[in-house]
């Protein structure tokens, strides 16, 4: 009887680009409209080095001129500006033993359990590392006029307060680009407070037909790497994130800047007291950049909640 080893699967020609495509299908990060696909950054992700400098233009600033038929009157150009972003290559690696998915094999196609694992695996990791840049983006002193901080003390009990007043004055905070932001990123207990609230809704998406989550018109990603500190008195204060459409660049690295060996199994007989112990490991390397000017699709509501 032929028996289909973990080795198959993963040495098997489909498994990679599966796994990729369901990273893809699975995150909302990519699926909300959040991160876009940037040429630049693609060609940066697929060549060597871990750091790339990515020169932008600045927008156009300054009023028009008032047309005038008088020669002696000489209107004086603007010039363009360019600014610049540093975005860093992630290299992240994660192995796991074969014995935890020896269940699951026994009754599935093993293909799709084991690409279905390691994407949800990744679709996790990739919420917390930009939890951990936006920390840092909203660290910057140049980002405080984009950071609306509205802790308030609550009696204990009453839940983190986020509603439409907040709502509205972090919109504002962008003037007429507040009508650009299409997802909001959320601490669990901010979530679970909105739900308790009855303020998050069902969308339909029209090319998957999958129902997704919405407060506010905004898609929600729910991530508890989002940041949650001890209030002045008691209770916690917790940040929001909102994005526009394209906030961040995203590019999965291929060719030389990608590992060298993505996918890989690794079998140590001796292991075991002789049992044998066998892993899988799986290698990535990618780019996730909150993009230039930034701070046109973003910014942090924080609320305290009491306990």
């Amino acid at each position: 009887m032929a028996v289909t080893r973990l080795t198959d699967v993963i040495y098997g020609p489909l498994f990679l680009p599966t796994v990729i495509q369901r990273i893809q299908t699975l995150t909302t990060i990519r699926t909300s409209g959040i991160a876009s696909s940037d040429p630049q950054i693609q060609t940066f992700a697929n060549g060597p080095g871990d750091i790339v400098q990515l020169p932008f233009w600045n927008d156009l600033t300054g009023p028009s001129n008032v047309s005038s038929d008088d020669p002696a009157q000489n209107a004086t150009p603007n010039k363009l500006n360019q600014g610049q972003d540093i975005a860093r290559k992630i290299r992240r690696n994660y192995g796991v033993s074969a014995a935890n998915l020896v269940s699951a094999l026994l009754a599935e196609d093993p293909l799709d359990v084991v690409a279905q694992l390691i994407a949800e695996y990744w679709v996790r990791e990739e919420q917390i590392i930009l939890g951990y840049q936006l920390n840092g983006v909203f660290a910057s002193p140049s980002m405080a006029d984009h950071v609306l901080p509205v802790a308030s003390e609550d009696a204990a009990g009453s839940g983190v307060l986020l509603d439409a007043d907040v709502s509205s004055n972090a919109h504002a905070l962008l003037g007429d680009q507040g009508q650009s932001l299409v997802a909001a990123m959320m601490h669990s207990r901010v979530y679970w407070n909105l739900r308790a609230q009855r303020a998050i809704y069902f969308k339909k998406d029209p090319v998957t037909g999958l129902d997704f989550e919405f407060w506010d018109d905004k898609r929600i990603i729910v991530n508890d790497a989002c940041p949650r500190v001890p209030g002045t008195t008691n209770g916690y204060k917790y940040s929001t994130y909102l994005f526009a459409l394209g906030a961040l660049a995203y590019a999965e690295a291929t060719g030389g800047g990608g590992p060298a060996i993505p996918i890989e199994f690794d079998s140590a007989p001796a292991a075991g007291n002789g049992e044998g112990v066998q892993t899988v490991w799986y290698r990535r390397h990618w780019v996730m950049h909150p993009a230039g000017q930034v701070h046109l699709g973003q910014h942090r509501r924080r609320k305290r909640h009491q306990r």
